[in-house]
């Protein structure tokens, strides 16, 4: 015979199959990971890292993804990184638009030295599903 705590155990896991990824805005079952298009920065892009005279600032780099999901987008993450690994750019972009399918990430990043740096998107959706990108290098060179 089957006792009462295993009875009780299999009803409460096929409960969390069944129950546990249903989102609080539509009551749908999500259980599919977002999606992520990158548009920029291209792979090993390079830019220059100071121009020197009067416009000293490196050229900016527009950091721009697409985040899209079956239920809501609730928010896209950037890191940089330089090459030792050091974080020299984390935000985080909640959805507060009206479209809850997609959210698009437009942002300007400016290095302050030469290096090889690489950036990750993350795209989470409303039920805490995530996608993470491959890494994308991108060098910023001295003006020669």
């Amino acid at each position: 015979m089957i006792s009462e705590k295993a009875i009780l155990g299999i009803c409460l896991l096929f409960c969390l199959a069944c129950f546990g990824c249903i989102t609080e805005e539509e009551g749908k079952l999500d259980i599919n990971d977002p999606v992520i298009d990158i548009r920029s920065p291209a792979i090993n892009q390079t830019y220059v890292a100071e121009w020197g005279g009067a416009w000293p600032e490196g050229e900016p780099v527009l950091l721009e993804a697409k985040g899209m999901d079956d239920v809501k987008v609730e928010s896209i993450q950037v890191t940089i990184s330089n090459s030792k690994g050091d974080i020299v750019l984390d935000k985080v972009f909640e959805n507060l638009t009206d479209n809850d399918l997609e959210l698009t990430l437009s942002e300007s990043f400016t290095a302050k030295q030469v290096d090889v740096y690489s950036v990750v998107f993350i795209v989470i959706d409303s039920s805490g599903n995530r996608t993470t990108s491959n890494a994308r290098t991108f060098s910023y060179v001295g003006y020669s």
